[in-house]
């Protein structure tokens, strides 16, 4: 009787473990599958950005920052690549060139092409960037993307362009960089646009896009603009002693006279309780003149293209600045004041008038008045704080998630 409840223990045990082990092995085989399913599965998202200025590149990597924390691949392609490396070349030289040494030319071409717009007529812009479209639409089938995105005019036009010539029925996005409806936008045709404010929505629905096209997201910028570092902590980085007040004088695209001129109205009317920080960008040359020409001045530090612009951001009590889209969206995220001056004809135009419509920054009618506004608001914490706290209730400083969110959701 005692070997056959052994024997019987025995069986029992045995199935136990058989039953283990199996389940064990589905559970395994299971995950195994799911995984392999997942990974190709796993979204693909190709985003065209130009480098006509730093303003599209940062919307691009801002957006593939958030679509990246969410196991999403990205790709970021400047899109007149699939022109020719010459002529991205040239699109970049050509642009930059004006920008740097005839500003005011933008803004006749600006208007040309406003003017442009009323007439209803295909624009060359669009032709120019639809000669690439099929080298554009063979890379993105090529490559199985699934969505792609564009921060800038000459993506949106050559994704146009696809859609108007296949039966493409992968998810194309615009997303807007200027508080203005940009010329040329209204002949383009994707399905979804990010753009920077709902007060733009009724306009661009005038100008043509579908309102059910439009979500007012807000420009995508990184999150390192929204980190929690404190003024004193990015002093302490930046080693600038805590009673120093810091004022921020961005060169961008503003012609390197007239950044010379601002510098030098900031050394006149600012006293040694002031550190100015100069960025003059990748303008090496500028860089060199400023270092040259205040080589004996210790109230001022010329500072090139750096990626650590939110830290100086968050130590500073005010920053002066062209009013790029992209650049003030940083700002007010930043939670920084602003004064906005030598605004690029066109769109920065708008930007400034939006901002200080706003009540987020003062729109500075030339270089003194600029100056004399700064030093003014670094001292008037009340003036300083109505600034910061209608950026808090303007701008989404989640826009680039809310974007991923809406791509990964299609």
């Amino acid at each position: 009787m005692t070997e056959c409840v052994q024997i019987l223990k025995f069986v029992l045990k045995s199935y136990i473990y058989l039953a283990l082990s199996i389940e064990i092995y589905n559970v395994m085989f299971k995950n195994v599958i799911i995984n392999r399913l997942q990974g190709e599965k796993q979204m693909n998202v190709l985003i065209l950005s130009c480098y006509t200025g730093e303003g599209h590149n940062s919307a691009a990597y801002a957006v593939k920052e958030a679509l990246e924390r969410n196991s999403i691949k990205c790709y970021i392609a400047d899109p007149v690549l699939f022109k020719s490396k010459r002529a991205q070349k040239m699109v970049s030289s050509l642009y930059n060139g004006i920008i740097k040494n005839s500003p005011s030319t933008f803004g006749v071409i600006y208007k040309a092409g406003a003017i442009y717009d009323y007439t209803g007529i295909t624009s060359p812009v669009y032709y120019a960037n639809a000669t690439y479209s099929q080298n554009l639409y063979d890379f993105i089938i090529a490559n199985r993307f699934d969505a792609v995105i564009s921060t800038h005019l000459y993506g949106m036009e050559s994704l146009t362009a696809i859609k108007k010539r296949t039966k493409c029925d992968i998810p194309f996005y615009g997303v807007l960089t200027d508080y203005t409806v940009i010329p040329f936008i209204a002949e383009t045709n994707l399905d979804c646009y990010f753009i920077p404010h709902s007060s733009l929505s009724r306009k661009l629905n005038k100008k043509g896009l579908p309102s059910d096209s439009l979500i007012p997201s807000g420009i995508p910028v990184s999150s390192k603009f929204n980190s929690e570092l404190s003024k004193q902590q990015a002093k302490d980085i930046l080693g600038v002693k805590k009673h120093k007040k810091i004022i921020l004088a961005m060169s961008g695209g503003i012609a390197g006279g007239n950044f010379l001129k601002l510098c030098d109205e900031l050394i006149k009317q600012a006293d040694d309780s002031y550190h100015i920080f100069a960025f003059t960008g990748r303008n090496d040359a500028l860089k060199d003149e400023i270092d040259s020409k205040h080589y004996n001045c210790s109230q001022i530090t010329a500072v090139p293209f750096t990626k650590d612009i939110n830290i100086y951001m968050k130590a500073a009590d005010v920053l002066l600045t062209k009013p790029g889209g992209l650049s003030s969206t940083e700002a007010a995220v930043s939670n920084i004041p602003m004064v906005h001056v030598n605004a690029i004809p066109g769109c920065e135009t708008y930007n400034a008038k939006f901002f200080s419509d706003q009540g987020m920054s003062y729109n500075a009618k030339n270089i003194t008045d600029a100056v004399g506004q700064s030093l003014l608001i670094a001292c008037d914490k009340e003036r300083a704080d109505h600034m910061k706290n209608r950026q808090k209730a303007v701008i989404n400083p989640y826009a680039a998630n809310d974007i991923a969110e809406r791509v990964m959701r299609a």
